[in-house]
């Protein structure tokens, strides 16, 4: 059995390499020649060079596969065309390369921002996709590429809603990174009264969930893997400051001053903004049922290993 990964470089595929390496699995990463190699390297993994946007290289990579988790794209675009581009054509391009093959099972790694709307509360598989960010659009247009390619294609796809992702090897730019080393260095602030709720999934729980979807996972479906239960942003706030033993700051941020300072920010910080005073949430009910899934890593174990791993590590940025 040959797997295939994209984006194993970044930090979900590194850890679902590692996964599946440590079960004996052949594993094929899809990588650009411009990316860093070496921590595959040291795992054993057969190494392809190409670029998804370039469908060209793509076949000679989908030999003999079985098995393949498209985990490439860009969550934190530059430019207006990125997300586009990273999840969108790079999506559509392999997915016309794998027709005719043999395929088991391809498994596509989305987000919650697919399916979060304007006033959302919890969201589950049913809920109306209505997404307000770039990002989350063109994600559901990827989805929307794969079930279309089901239908008419009889590709054997299954579609994987994860909300943020945290833990060990996290990018120093991602989201829960920035959390972390705001709430550090003592400069994070709760904006309202930090009751909006948030769904996390530590990197265990969702690799825990990758490899059930591709075990006991129904094609054609959509299943949300994350942590246990959402929690308030104020909780959330609370353990990172206690494993990182600072002080949260008592004093909150009116949501009226946030959002009216919002105006004259960046783009990037008005997001920001907006994301910390909205509920972020999923139900992972159907795949608990489907798939017999249950998060193991609470909040305050996943929180706990995470900063130890910072505090560990040299060089990190922080």
């Amino acid at each position: 059995m040959v797997t295939l990964i994209t984006g194993a470089t970044g930090f979900i595929g590194r850890h679902l390499v590692r996964a599946l390496r440590s079960q004996g699995r052949y594993v094929r990463c899809f990588v650009r020649k411009t990316s860093n190699t070496k921590p595959l390297e040291k795992l054993g993994v057969e190494l392809v060079y190409g670029d998804l946007l370039d469908p060209s290289t793509i076949p000679f990579a989908l030999r003999d596969v079985d098995i393949i988790y498209h985990l490439a794209g860009v969550v934190y675009p530059r430019d207006k065309t990125a997300p586009y581009k990273a999840n969108i054509l790079m999506t559509k391009n392999l997915l016309n390369a794998c027709v005719g093959q043999n395929i088991c099972k391809f498994i596509y790694l989305s987000s919650i921002a697919a399916a979060i709307g304007t006033n959302s509360w919890i969201v589950d598989e049913t809920s109306p996709c209505n997404p307000v960010t770039r990002y989350g659009k063109s994600k559901l247009e990827a989805e929307r590429l794969l079930i279309n390619f089901v239908k008419e294609k009889g590709l054997p796809a299954i579609i994987v809603r994860s909300p943020l992702v945290y833990g060990p090897y996290q990018s120093e730019f991602s989201r829960a990174a920035m959390l972390f080393r705001s709430i550090k260095k003592r400069t994070f602030r709760i904006i309202g009264d930090g009751t909006n709720l948030i769904s996390l999934c530590y990197i265990d729980n969702l690799i825990q969930g990758l490899l059930l979807v591709e075990k006991r996972g129904k094609l054609g479906e959509i299943y949300f893997i994350a942590d246990e239960r959402p929690y308030t942003l104020k909780e959330i706030a609370e353990v990172i400051a206690q494993k990182e033993h600072v002080k949260l700051a008592r004093f909150h941020i009116p949501s009226w001053l946030a959002l009216f300072v919002a105006h004259i920010l960046p783009h990037s910080s008005r997001k920001v903004i907006r994301e910390m005073t909205s509920n972020w949430a999923c139900d992972i009910s159907k795949a608990k049922r489907e798939l017999g899934y249950l998060p193991k890593v609470n909040l305050e174990e996943g929180v706990k290993k995470t900063v130890d791993w910072y505090e560990s590590m040299t060089g990190v940025n922080r």
